[in-house]
């Protein structure tokens, strides 16, 4: 009886399905056939939606784990599908959002190399862009949003409620991302778009009005509140000036509400040197006399 090789005891490798695919633009083409989209897609989907209840309720939890994914333009997810080929050590659950996102991209470019524009199109690209929104992508849901309404769209007409949202999005994304207010209100000219919270946002950026932002941001849903993240830097930072400049001391809830950020925040990630008396905030002291 002949003894068993033992390379035949090794265990094949199990290869995740979603990355055994490949780029098209880097010239796999099995994402260039429509069947396989549909395929992927259809494997897309359940391992997003599992991540996303992965949370639980923690929904901190979650918006951490999107956070963690925006690379503030110092990288691409080339460079970071590539940490995860060379085993660069990182939590289980940004792994997993990394590979996802990934293969949106996949998938992505696989409909446009492929010049599809049908139903199955326009429903991956509102997925893959939403889902891009909440990781503040913008490098992906930026194009995505333009195919969508200027290409899909002129093929397979989205319904009412899809043409305004993702017009709501493109507004903004060029408002509170690119700053560029005329092309805000040339997008809404275009597609004739009318809603008074969106438009109330691209206001309050217009004149400064950081207690409308902040009001408004409690009444948007998550993927709009993600936009208003891109602005939210400079609107605290302007609030915070008007302050100091205004005020010799304030209460705590009122600079709270005019940052939009708690003190304790406001100390730490904004470095602000003023002192918390009780409730009070002392921004400046009156020079003593002479």
């Amino acid at each position: 009886m002949s003894r068993s090789s033992p390379w035949s005891r090794l265990k094949p490798v199990q290869q995740d399905a979603l990355e055994a695919v490949g780029l098209p633009s880097k010239g796999d083409s099995k994402l260039l056939n429509y069947k396989f989209q549909e395929t992927y897609y259809a494997k897309i989907v359940p391992r997003y939606m599992g991540f996303c209840a992965s949370a639980g309720r923690d929904i901190n939890a979650l918006n951490r784990a999107f956070a963690s994914m925006n690379l503030d333009g110092a990288g691409d997810y080339l460079q970071f599908h590539g940490d995860i080929a060379n085993g660069r050590t990182m939590p289980d659950r940004n792994k997993e959002l990394g590979v996802l996102l990934m293969a949106m991209r996949k998938l992505r470019e696989g409909i446009v190399g492929s010049g599809r524009i049908d139903p199955f199109a326009a429903r991956a690209y509102m997925f893959i862009i939403r889902a891009a929104i909440l990781t503040s992508t913008f490098e992906s849901y930026h194009p995505a949003i333009l195919h969508l309404l200027n290409v899909i769209h002129l093929h397979t007409p989205l319904s009412s409620s899809e043409l305004h949202e993702f017009v709501g999005y493109h507004i903004l994304d060029v408002a509170c991302r690119l700053k560029d207010f005329a092309e805000a209100f040339k997008v809404r000219n275009r597609w004739r778009y009318k809603d008074e919270r969106v438009e109330g946002i691209v206001l309050a950026l217009i004149r400064d009005d950081w207690i409308n932002f902040w009001r408004l941001k409690n009444l948007v849903d998550g993927y709009q509140r993600a936009f208003m993240a891109w602005a939210e830097g400079n609107v605290r930072k302007h609030a915070l000036k008007c302050l100091g400049k205004a005020y010799f001391t304030a209460e705590q809830s009122y600079v709270e509400r005019c940052s939009g950020r708690n003190w304790d925040a406001l100390k730490a990630m904004n470095g602000v040197a003023w002192e918390l008396e009780q409730n009070k905030v002392v921004i400046r002291r009156i020079k003593g006399r002479k």
